[in-house]
């Protein structure tokens, strides 16, 4: 796989990691025949585009939710931002519903039907098991303002609620779990990517970082290592470039990473290479 020289960017990777993405039907898959392996053009990928985005809608309430579902709603609009990308009724509806559903403050709204997210629901989204409200709650705004709803006034009190309560914290083990979710809200907001919470969770993540490149404790490479390929400071790319030669080493020969969730593993790692430039 080509790549940058030393000093220039991350080393090369061992083996092809697009093997796995080839004729995927998962949203995930679809992206990267689409937009890595150029294939937006074929009837093939038309056909599986248009049977996911059908599967992805199918089910959904006149309320807006998935099964009444926080998690299961999370899910499907967190699909159809990797597959149809802009937003129409169907998502901004789902939006509302999630936004009644996820208060900014206290456990899930009691008409949503009670979930914790663990490794299992959270599989495929760019989340990891945090606190449960919070997790939620930074999925909210991270499908917000990728959705174009970030410069709505509830939008906005969210993030600034969420950047006042992490800049107060004092990070401890239980805060590293929140980290790569809160970097993930952060950063696709246009003016909170560029903000000090941002700055904060960053340097934390290098404070932390580890002379292997990984971070300890529950912070997950692949997840964190995604998510700070979309922080522009230069702590985020000493990290990145400290890490890179441990996620090299660590793929299997069948282009993946991981033990589980191969797919989703490989797609966070070629998308944080893909946005730095590196493949």
């Amino acid at each position: 796989m080509a790549g940058k020289a030393p000093g220039e960017g991350a080393p090369l990777l061992q083996y092809d990691p697009m093997q796995v993405f080839r004729g995927s039907t998962t949203p995930a898959g679809l992206y990267a025949r689409q937009r890595w392996l150029d294939e937006s053009h074929t009837s093939s990928w038309r056909r599986d585009f248009q049977q996911r985005v059908s599967d992805l809608l199918d089910g959904q309430s006149a309320d807006g939710s998935w099964e009444g579902s926080v998690l299961e709603t999370i899910r499907r609009l967190f699909g159809l931002h990797l597959t149809v990308r802009d937003a129409n009724a169907d998502i901004d509806t789902a939006l509302e519903w999630l936004m009644r559903h996820v208060p900014s403050s206290g456990p899930l709204n009691h008409v949503a039907r009670p979930e914790t997210p663990c490794h299992e629901n959270l599989a495929g989204l760019p989340l990891v098991p945090g606190h449960p409200r919070l997790t939620v709650e930074c999925a909210l705004l991270f499908l917000c303002s990728v959705f174009g709803r970030f410069k709505e006034p509830a939008v906005l009190s969210r993030y600034e609620c969420i950047s006042n309560r992490i800049l107060t914290t004092d990070p401890g083990r239980e805060f590293r779990l929140d980290v790569s979710n809160a970097l993930r809200a952060l950063v696709v907001h246009p003016d909170y990517a560029h903000g000090p919470c941002t700055a904060f969770l960053t340097e934390y993540l290098e404070r932390i970082q580890e002379p292997s490149g990984l971070w300890p404790g529950p912070t997950g490479i692949f997840h964190t290592f995604n998510a700070l390929a979309h922080v522009n400071l230069e702590t985020a790319r000493r990290q990145l470039l400290k890490a890179a030669p441990h996620v090299s080493r660590i793929q299997h020969e069948d282009g993946t990473w991981g033990e589980s969730d191969g797919e989703w593993n490989t797609f966070l790692i070629v998308h944080a290479f893909k946005n730095k430039g590196w493949l």
